[in-house]
């Protein structure tokens, strides 16, 4: 396993001064577990998934995990909730901190882009496998 950078960590979150380094390496070992090991932003995207963790843990602990609310009453009791603004839960989970969604920011700029998959590699390519055209040229 890639050691985490608890140094450079905790001195470019300040959340970090409200957590021991056991807490916040045991977050890092999980927070491995959401994260492609492969890309150039590996360190920021790691670092930054774990201070998202860490703020949704200190949130939780405060006993404040309602969200955004847009009206509440107080007599009959009555909370309104804003519904997520994202498409996906794992996107809604990121928004929750501005760490989270800096962490969509970073993935998406460094490489959390998308993938081919299926058919046959001549569908995603100007010349068929071993460099003819297809169909021998002729229009299809």
């Amino acid at each position: 396993m890639k050691k985490f950078p608890l140094d450079k960590f905790r001195a470019l979150y300040p959340i970090a001064d409200r957590f021991s380094d056991e807490v916040i390496e045991a977050v890092a070992e999980a927070a491995l577990c959401y994260l492609n090991p492969c890309g150039g932003c590996f360190e920021q995207l790691w670092q930054l998934l774990v201070a998202h963790m860490l703020k949704l843990r200190e949130v939780e602990q405060s006993g404040d995990m309602s969200g955004i609310v847009t009206g509440a009453t107080i007599d009959k009791v009555s909370v309104s909730l804003a519904a997520p603004p994202v498409g996906s839960s794992a996107e809604h989970w990121y928004h929750l901190t501005p760490f989270g969604t800096q962490y969509l920011a970073l993935n998406k700029r460094c490489g959390g882009g998308g993938f081919y998959v299926g058919g046959l590699p001549e569908r995603s390519a100007f010349r068929s496998v071993g460099g003819r055209f297809p169909r021998g040229g002729r229009p299809w």
